[in-house]
């Protein structure tokens, strides 16, 4: 029997040389949540490393690592990697001019999630590709919609 998991997996695969590897996969025989931890506190990051344990024993680890920096996979643990972990990896290029701060703000709940663990500006601008006044500029973007909804919540 596999696990709602395998289904993503499975579907990825029909993308690389081998379709099978996701049947292959370790993972489809654990609870897909496991490979899913949300947020940074002490039990999302104790599931992290529950899932990568998962990966490492998993035949076709490297192809979902694969899979995961080739489509840009911004959620779980794949290939015995954490998004944050695979960010390193992926070869950033910059767009063109415009876009930069729609950008960041798509990626809000990332920005300020690694603003929280001190990530710099500079990393977080070379991750989305964009300049750090960009980044600077999100982030106090961010401060005033957020005085604004507590200013709203109040009333």
């Amino acid at each position: 029997m596999t696990t709602e998991i395998s289904l993503p997996i499975t579907a990825a695969a029909a993308t690389t040389r081998d379709p099978r590897w996701g049947e292959q996969a370790e993972c489809r025989y654990a609870d897909p949540e496991l490979f899913f931890p949300v947020g940074i506190s002490k039990a999302a990051l104790e599931q992290a490393v529950r899932a990568k344990e998962v990966c490492m024993s998993c035949p076709v680890r490297r192809e979902c690592l694969d899979w995961a920096l080739e489509t840009g996979e911004q959620f779980g643990v794949l290939g015995g990697m954490t998004e944050e972990e695979r960010w390193p990896l992926v070869r950033v290029t910059p767009r063109g001019s415009g876009g930069g701060l729609d950008r960041c703000m798509e990626a809000r709940d990332r920005i300020l999630l690694w603003r929280r663990k001190g990530i710099p500006l500079r990393q977080i601008a070379a991750r989305l590709g964009v300049d750090r006044a960009v980044v600077r500029k999100a982030l106090e973007r961010f401060d005033r919609e957020d005085e604004q909804q507590e200013t709203e919540v109040a009333a």
